[in-house]
């Protein structure tokens, strides 16, 4: 693993990321950013404190307060490498079609963190369903692993 992948995954799990990937979604259509077709996927896990609607609502809002900064952290080493990086709105609208775009989700299934489950739902190995996502969009080159 290349040292700017490594550093970036260390960076975010120490910060609080439960997992993290890197992909492409170069070719997409829908990619915000078109000269930042690379990018950094991470997941936060829902901590709950107890079993009602308010407890899962107050831990996605804490998870999401957690999403954007594991994004400026992995903003920050990205352009330390020289390299651009963005961060994408959470959820836009098409302006065609009346349909809620989620690109943190694409950015998840390109990065090998998760897949959609039965529901429909993105479900990750590791966490299951019970995770936020947050995505960084940069320029750096993925480069393959060898296996």
């Amino acid at each position: 693993m290349g040292v700017l992948r490594e550093e970036l995954r260390h960076n975010l799990l120490n910060a609080g990321a439960a997992i993290v990937g890197f992909g492409s979604l170069r070719g997409n259509e829908k990619l915000p950013y078109p000269a930042l077709p690379q990018v950094v996927s991470y997941a936060v896990k829902l901590e709950p404190a107890g079993d009602t609607i308010w407890d899962f609502a107050r831990a996605y809002f804490d998870a999401e307060e957690k999403a954007a900064l594991l994004a400026e952290h992995a903003r920050a080493c990205l352009r330390r490498y020289g390299y651009s990086a963005e961060v994408m709105p959470k959820a836009f609208m098409d302006g065609e079609t009346p349909v809620t775009e989620f690109p943190d989700q694409a950015a998840a299934i390109a990065s090998g963190l998760a897949e959609r489950n039965e529901q429909g739902l993105l479900s990750t190995p590791e966490c299951g369903a019970n995770v936020r996502f947050g995505t960084v969009f940069t320029d750096a080159p993925w480069k393959k692993e060898v296996e």
